[in-house]
């Protein structure tokens, strides 16, 4: 009997997984449970005879018949007074039964009087709510249903609900983040199963709903609008059903990787990017379904004002009414019925609500909804829809909040059909965290802020407050991943795009060109930043020339920021913010002063020499050394990355290193954003592969790497500074995790411990997410640009345990000299840039060696290692 009951439930997922609805599927494998209880009950009952003593009552999820495979199966042994000792055999027979079958069980063991003393705990009064009698007394049951179930206390009653409520308002409707999620949880996310059970159980304890109690929430939503609901309901419950069946545990949380599975089981096609898409974006179209009759819902129990009259408002030819927070539409006529106005009505009435200081009613949206059906295709060239438009764009109060409601209603992608594609467009990454609609809309909502000069950092405030043209910026926001939908560069797409409705909307000749550089170079200072040498004065001349004037520069850095935060959270670290204004700062002093390379490098070693004059008071001879020392370091970005203060520790420290008797010295430095690194040594190329092998294998972030060369005819130096951060991009790394990076780095320079162990099997549990196959778009590009005497590699590949290193030891097998690396590395994918050089100290030519190079860089990639056999790079490729 003990395999009987999974083995039933695993019958019958494989039978109806295809073909029955959600309820169905959770329906049955209740059925099986209550089977096999009532089983086991029928066999105590017989020994023990408990007559109208003891009752069984499924609760919770149980109790609504909503069980998936693993979800935890909750139970209240309702008794009135039975012997203790029976009450424990027969709890300790049932649960250990259900125990030993692989399931999780709650139990509650409480008399009728006793239940009354238990529920002033939210959770336990909603799985109260759903008790439902299984077996035993149902005498019992009835009088705890009576006194008990229908006589719960009004004043906690409107409590909970009240919690309810607010839950719903703020963190649903009022949310400032997406709701739509790249991973969803189908539970207890938002617009999951928990939000339409909240509703649910508000209603069964209101007072006009009779006989609520014998009814669940399918029956109960059967009615008026509440039917698509019904739907989304159980898709939901058919998802969960799957992804537990594919976990093979409790787990609700759709992890990108086992979407492909679960598209496959819900009849979305084989696995594979597309089968993936068309099943997120039915979730979302589900999703969105809970989220407007949310808004219904609330709107007809909390909003709607009962005793303050509304307030008339006659404007753009519409008659609305309001209250103090919202706008309605009107009581005795319908909006939106006229053909000849309805174009400039639906965007009309979002000015309305803009220009009051309004928020659009649900009812209201749900009029909105209504009318969108009926906007065609002549719709986006409407004059007095535009006008209205253009005019809420500059009006400068909550923009991206109205933009927003424009989304929700349907009304703003048939008014911008470019952004409409990106209608439930999912992004197949683990750090984008919402789809294109959803990242975009936030990002305007985050304008919003700066607008309203409450933006969190007061760098970007600053910068922020000195721009002009900043309905563009929003047009530009709304815009710019549009191109997403389309294969190959989205922002040349997108640059299209944008040039098309400049003509469409009438934008004049300046700012049609402002819209499209900032759609069309949208990435160019995060790429710039990822993925170069910010500290390269030729590269800032050439972006200076690029973006022309501090406006659009200022415009652009803007955009980045928001850009980069909205993707998700914890991705604008502190680190890529300072790398940014870095690269902003740079860039508008070249603009300002429009000097060339030779200028910028001759300015350094000036005020150089000023600072050790004036603020050091060094004598002549060595301030002349450590200038000789400055300009002589390779590459010569040296005295531009590095500060004066820095340069003169390093010089410093070279002294002290030649005239001991080792032969390296390290150095931790923390800074608001990372933790600086820098190791002297005697030059030798293989010190980057044991940096990056010591911070590999304790999970940090190595974010940036630069080797400084000093060789004259009496020594030849190396200074490696490398930017390391912990694992969530923290630059405040635990004292004592860098006193074991130390420590690592020393035993594997003094060859007291293999460095490929060290790399290769970390000393730390490092998780790392599986890859959908397809997901990563692999590269490995060279580029040779005229003016550079370096080649730049960039690699995007799969992100591995020891990636960097093997990446490392390969360019250093095959003759290659590092110069400069900036690493990247998402949840899922490395974008790595490395700066190189040949054996030469040329830039590569060699077809040959560049095809070797790619070859074995892929062949690195593709290395599984085994933590417990370990074999040496040396072993692998020769």
């Amino acid at each position: 009997m003990k395999l009987n009951l999974p083995s039933r439930i695993s019958r019958t997922l494989e039978k109806g997984k295809s073909n029955l609805s959600g309820r169905s599927l959770t329906k049955q494998i209740s059925y099986i449970i209550d089977s096999t209880i009532n089983g086991l009950f029928h066999s105590l009952e017989a020994e023990f005879k408990f007559g109208d003593k003891l009752c069984l009552v499924a609760i919770g999820g149980y109790g609504r018949m909503e069980l998936a495979p693993h979800s935890d199966i909750d139970l209240l042994y309702l008794h009135d007074n039975l012997n203790d000792d029976i009450l424990k055999i027969v709890i300790s027979k049932i649960n250990n039964f259900l125990y030993d079958s692989g399931m999780q069980v709650g139990h509650s063991c409480r008399t009728v009087e006793e239940s009354k003393d238990y529920i002033d705990n939210i959770q336990s009064f909603h799985a109260i709510l759903d008790s439902r009698y299984l077996i035993g007394s149902e005498k019992l049951f009835i009088r705890y249903q009576r006194e008990f179930l229908d006589n719960f206390p009004q004043d906690l009653v409107h409590e909970f609900n009240q919690r309810k409520f607010n839950l719903l308002e703020q963190n649903i409707l009022s949310s400032h983040t997406p709701l739509l999620l790249t991973e969803p949880d189908i539970k207890n996310g938002s617009l999951g199963l928990r939000d339409i059970q909240n509703i649910y159980w508000i209603e069964k304890t209101l007072s006009e709903a009779s006989n609520i109690s014998k009814i669940g929430i399918f029956d109960f939503f059967n009615k008026d609008e509440s039917l698509g609901i019904v739907q989304a309901y159980d898709f939901l419950l058919r998802t969960r059903v799957s992804l537990h069946m594919i976990s093979g545990r409790k787990n609700d949380r759709m992890d990108l990787a086992q979407q492909p599975n679960l598209a496959e089981i819900l009849g979305f096609g084989p696995k594979g990017i597309s089968s993936v898409e068309s099943f997120i974006s039915t979730y979302y179209k589900y999703q969105k379904d809970i989220y407007n009759y949310i808004g219904y819902y609330l709107d007809f129990r909390k909003f709607k004002p009962a005793s303050s009259p509304l307030k008339p408002i006659h404007s753009y030819g519409l008659n609305l009414l309001a209250s103090a927070k919202y706008l309605y539409p009107p009581k005795t006529e319908k909006l939106f019925t006229n053909p000849d106005p309805l174009y400039q009505d639906v965007v009309a009435v979002f000015l309305i609500a803009q220009e009051n200081h309004l928020e659009p009613s649900p009812s209201l949206m749900n009029e909105l909804r209504f009318a969108a059906n009926f906007l065609d295709d002549d719709f986006k060239n409407h004059k007095g829809a535009i006008d209205c438009f253009l005019k809420l764009l500059k009006n400068n109060h909550k923009v991206g909040k109205f933009l927003t409601w424009m989304h929700e209603s349907n009304v703003l992608g048939k008014l911008f059909p470019e952004f409409g594609a990106c209608l439930n467009f999912p992004l197949f990454s683990y750090h984008h965290e919402y789809p294109v609609d959803e990242h975009s809309l936030l990002i305007l909502r985050e304008l919003d802020r700066l607008v309203e000069k409450s933006y969190e950092d007061r760098e970007v405030q600053e910068v922020f407050n000195s721009c002009q043209n900043i309905h563009i910026l929003y047009l530009a926001l709304l815009i710019h991943d549009a191109g997403k939908v389309k294969e190959g560069d989205h922002c040349q797409y997108g640059a299209e795009l944008s040039s098309a409705i400049s003509d469409r909307i009438g934008l004049n000749t300046e700012e049609a060109k402002l819209f499209r550089f900032l759609v069309e170079h949208h990435i160019d200072m995060s790429e710039l930043s990822n993925k170069r040498d910010i500290y390269d004065p030729s590269l800032v001349l050439e972006f200076s020339e690029l973006v022309e004037d501090i406006n659009k520069l200022s415009l652009l850095y803007v955009l980045t920021i928001i850009d980069t935060k909205s993707v998700g959270p914890s991705i604008l670290t502190n680190w890529k913010k300072d790398i940014l204004y870095k690269l902003y700062q740079s860039t508008r002093q070249s603009i300002l002063e429009k000097n060339t390379k030779i200028d910028l490098d001759t300015s350094n070693i000036s005020q150089l020499r000023n600072y050790l004059v004036t603020k050091e008071n060094l004598e002549e001879n060595i301030i002349n050394a450590i200038v000789d020392f400055a300009t002589i370091c390779r590459p010569n970005s040296y005295s531009s990355y590095n500060t004066f203060r820095r340069i003169l520790q390093h010089f410093t420290q070279l002294q002290i290193l030649k005239q001991s008797n080792k032969n390296y010295h390290i150095e931790f430095e923390k800074e608001p954003s990372y933790t600086m690194i820098t190791v002297y040594t005697n030059f030798r190329k293989d010190i980057m592969m044991h940096i990056a092998g010591s911070v590999s294998s304790l999970d940090l972030n190595l974010v940036g790497m630069r080797p400084f060369r000093y060789s004259d005819d009496k020594d030849d130096l190396l200074i490696t500074q490398v930017q390391v951060t912990d694992s969530m991009g923290s630059g405040d790394i635990p004292f004592n995790t860098l006193d074991h990076l130390q420590k690592t780095l020393e035993s594997t320079l003094n060859q007291e411990i293999s460095l490929d162990e060290v790399a290769l099997v970390p000393k730390v549990w490092i998780e790392k997410s599986e890859t959908i196959e397809g997901l990563v778009d692999e590269m490995v590009k060279f580029i040779n640009n005229p003016n550079d005497h370096f080649t730049i590699i960039e690699i995007r590949l799969p992100d591995s345990i020891g990636l960097l290193y093997r990446i490392l030891v390969t360019l250093n097998d095959l003759g290659i000299e590092l110069l400069f690396a900036r690493i990247s590395t998402s949840a899922d994918f490395a974008f790595d840039t490395f700066y190189v050089i040949d054996q030469h100290s040329e830039k590569l030519t060699d077809s040959i060696l560049i095809a070797k190079i790619r070859d074995r860089i892929y062949q690195t990639s593709r290395i599984n290692w085994d933590s417990k056999l370990v074999p040496t790079l040396q072993e692998i490729y020769f």
